[in-house]
């Protein structure tokens, strides 16, 4: 008897010692993320995979993983809450060439790009006598798109245009020849209505026109709210600007509107670059300047008035320019003014009225409703 108890504390110590030695050998992990572009609460699935590819068992292991803390975890967990991140503790035993993958759901609460770095992995002897840990490389990222707006909901007119708030009336119902009268519907800026036929008719009409050039269009977007930037930075209307250019720029694609974007997002990959517009069409452009915004953050590239002074210097046959602000400063002004002599129509958005009564009336002008529909 206590020769097989003596066996036995060998047979222990030996398998110990190997498992000590061994423990991290043929031990795999790998966590994968189900999509890298969401939508803001779109739900997406993270897995991670632990394989033991040996004959020893590892009778603990403790996984730490290191999230961000805008990500919405939909599962009961051991969570600890830190400055900015999340840490998730899970404990296992594997067998030998046993395979662990745990999936479970998440969420991004708003827009942005956010990474998945650390994970730790911490495994014990055999004896469960000692404790080795270890780093490893798992980076990840996940980029969470700007919300797409109803525009009539978000904005309204300044000043006295009452037409409907949309990237087709901007652009498509942009007249160039007169070709007849209608009857005036809610929809039609009161600057087309004839009077001369509305007073004969006793009811209000409206010029119809033909439209011959090529709808394209010029979409501006800036990020700056004082000067120098870093001493206001408005997040709140600076996000309402992403989801505005969001919305212009999938409207501009489902009207089948050529365009050029250009921001001044720092290290972003429409700024301007060389001097030239980053221009074109299609769903390739369309889903690249979306990810753009999703990952942009608060850090302007250059002057909002460098971007405005290029339009000026090298006039293009853009038939619409848009430019979508979170403040209109008041040295925008003059250029924005230099711009309407040149475009056949401009259209200004801004989350602020400041400076708004300065900007040239052929101008349409919108800013954001105090309490949106």
């Amino acid at each position: 008897m206590i020769y097989a108890a003596l066996l036995i504390i060998i047979l222990g110590f030996i398998l110990n010692n190997l498992s000590k030695k061994y423990m991290i050998h043929n031990l795999e992990y790998k966590r994968r993320l189900s999509k890298n572009i969401v939508e803001i609460d779109e739900e997406f699935e993270i897995s991670s995979i632990i394989e033991n590819k040996k004959i020893l068992p590892i009778t603990f292991m403790q996984i730490t993983e290191k999230f961000p803390d805008s990500i919405y975890y939909k599962f009961d967990a051991n969570i600890l809450e830190s400055a900015n991140y999340l840490f998730h503790k899970a404990t296992y035993t594997l067998l030998p060439y046993q395979r662990i993958k745990r999936t479970y759901k998440a969420s991004c609460k708003k827009r942005g790009r956010f990474y998945f770095y650390d994970v730790v992995l911490t495994l014990g002897d055999f004896l469960g006598l000692d404790t080795y840990s270890k780093a490893i490389d798992s980076s990840l990222q996940i980029i969470a798109l700007p919300k797409s707006i109803i525009l009539n909901n978000v904005l309204k007119p300044y000043g006295d245009y009452y037409g409907d708030i949309s990237v087709k009336r901007w652009i498509i119902d942009d007249p160039d020849h007169i070709v007849g009268i209608r009857e005036y519907t809610p929809f039609d800026p009161q600057k087309f209505i004839h009077w001369p036929t509305s007073l004969k008719s006793n009811k209000l009409m409206v010029k119809k026109f033909d439209f011959t050039s090529e709808n394209t269009a010029l979409l501006l977007l800036n990020i700056e709210c004082r000067k120098p930037f870093w001493i206001e930075i408005d997040e709140n209307k600076i996000e309402k600007c992403f989801s505005i250019a969001r919305t212009i720029i999938e409207e501009l694609q489902s009207e089948g509107i050529p365009y050029a974007f250009v921001d001044n997002i720092q290290g972003s990959d429409f700024s301007l670059k060389n001097n030239n517009f980053v221009s074109g069409y299609g769903f390739s452009m369309m889903n690249q300047i979306l990810e753009n915004l999703g990952k942009a953050s608060f850090g302007i590239e250059q002057e909002f008035e460098l971007i405005l002074e290029h339009v000026i210097s090298n006039p293009m046959n853009f038939k619409t320019t848009i430019i979508i602000t979170p403040f209109l400063l008041e040295s925008y002004v003059e250029y924005i003014n230099k711009i309407c002599d040149i475009t056949n129509s401009i259209v200004l958005i801004s989350m602020d009225d400041e400076n708004l009564s300065k900007i040239n009336n052929k101008v349409l002008i919108f800013t954001e409703r105090s309490e949106p529909i």
